[in-house]
């Protein structure tokens, strides 16, 4: 086929007419096929990551870091739900159970017993200090 001087510069060999091309049409329309496949899948992978229907990622690997994410944050969930109470209840209300005398959290009633018991020998101290004060006075 000879093209016309005027049309060298836009010369395509596809004919809109006849909706082929004029040289080996099922190899390009095969070409043409893969490119708007591999297109179409480009964009929709760059939205779309999770299977609704499933309800699991389609990359195995982010699959995997969810499922590890979320062991690491059923470890710890809920261990701050003390801080979030009154500060009485925070300090002995949930230590240990008056009806059953159980004790239900052992470490903070440690803790707890620990610094009354620091308390009370900073007032011993004292007390020994004043009465050997008492006693070397009484001696001058």
């Amino acid at each position: 086929m000879k093209v016309p001087k005027n049309m060298n510069k836009n010369f395509k060999d596809y004919n809109i007419v006849s909706n082929k091309y004029l040289e080996h049409h099922d190899s390009k329309v095969a070409a043409d096929e893969q490119i708007l496949r591999a297109e179409a899948a480009q964009k929709f992978w760059k939205t779309h990551e999770m299977d609704i229907v499933n309800c699991k990622y389609y990359d195995d690997d982010k699959e995997k870091t969810y499922h590890d994410d979320r062991e690491a944050e059923m470890k710890i969930h809920g261990k701050d739900q003390v801080k979030k109470l009154p500060i009485t209840v925070q300090n002995e209300g949930l230590m240990y159970n008056p009806v059953s005398m159980k004790i239900e959290d052992e470490k903070r009633l440690y803790e707890k017993d620990l610094r009354e018991k620091n308390k009370k020998a900073r007032y011993e101290v004292r007390y020994d200090v004043e009465a050997l004060a008492r006693k070397e006075g009484l001696a001058e």
